[in-house]
């Protein structure tokens, strides 16, 4: 109680103005992802994506608490011992920085994590120009729940830190490494261990096998491509095989955000399996 006493005497009286330099800064990234790219920085909303950050990355750089009318909450008091900056705004304006249809009644502002060298070895998840937000940030949620350490995007692939990314994958962002604007053919003739790709069938000289019949390795690259044109052209070169899901017959193909969870705990079982009998 007197910790939480301590933290909510450190923050300043309500802001009630849209003028206020903290509002149109939030205002400011919660609008525009060039923002957001620019400056380096993501936008955090509730309590869950801030705190992941915290306990993952950092520090916050400014956390805003959406002004009730009451004392701020015990877990808002831990996220405010996390940022170096704290505010509460009156509802009405933290309403219109708020992506959510019900305001969740914290946001932050927080550095985007810095970039890391593409692994050579490991689990990698590579995205091939995969455009929806949504699918992108499940994906990295998969990633993360399966044991994956770097996911790749390429230059075609949603933007990693935009609202509705983030979102999707619940704080998952904050678990593993996530590079953008990869070039993937590059990267995959650079990885030593295995290269595979989801396909429906062997293509272009790829031989295609399915999921529940191939071995995975320890360093394996898994590829997932954009649902309306497939894999990119180049990326076929450098592939070890194909992978598909058997399915019924009728049924042409998953979602690639299913597709990619499927596939990535079964490598995860394989690989529990392989090291439990060494």
């Amino acid at each position: 109680m007197g910790a939480l006493r301590c933290i909510a005497m450190t923050i300043p009286k309500t802001i009630t103005s849209r003028d206020n330099v903290v509002v149109k800064r939030f205002a400011a990234l919660s609008r525009s992802a060039p923002a957001r790219k620019r400056d380096g920085k993501c936008l955090l909303e509730g309590e869950h994506l801030a705190q992941s950050y915290v306990e993952h990355v950092g520090r916050l750089e400014i956390l805003a608490i959406r002004d009730n009318g009451d004392a701020i909450s015990p877990s808002q008091a831990r996220l405010a011992a996390g940022a170096n900056e704290v505010v509460r705004v009156a509802a009405p304006i933290f309403d219109g920085l708020s992506t959510l249809n019900s305001p969740s009644g914290v946001l932050a502002i927080a550095a985007t994590p810095p970039t890391v060298e593409l692994a050579t070895s490991g689990c990698v998840l590579a995205l091939d120009e995969v455009q929806d937000p949504g699918n992108v940030g499940t994906l990295i949620r998969s990633a993360a729940a399966a044991g994956v350490a770097q996911v790749w995007l390429s230059s075609g692939c949603a933007f990693a830190w935009s609202v509705k990314t983030l979102r999707a994958a619940q704080g998952a962002h904050f678990h593993l490494s996530v590079i953008e604007q990869v070039d993937l053919p590059g990267a995959l003739q650079a990885f030593r261990g295995e290269r595979w790709a989801m396909l429906p069938r062997s293509l272009r000289g790829v031989q295609t096998v399915s999921l529940y019949g191939a071995t995975a390795s320890p360093d394996t690259a898994l590829v997932l491509s954009n649902e309306g044109h497939g894999l990119s052209e180049a990326i076929y070169g450098v592939l070890t095989r194909g992978l598909s899901i058997p399915m019924m017959r009728g049924i042409e193909s998953l979602n690639v955000a299913t597709a990619g969870a499927i596939a990535m705990f079964e490598l995860l079982r394989q690989r529990s399996q392989q090291a439990q009998s060494a």
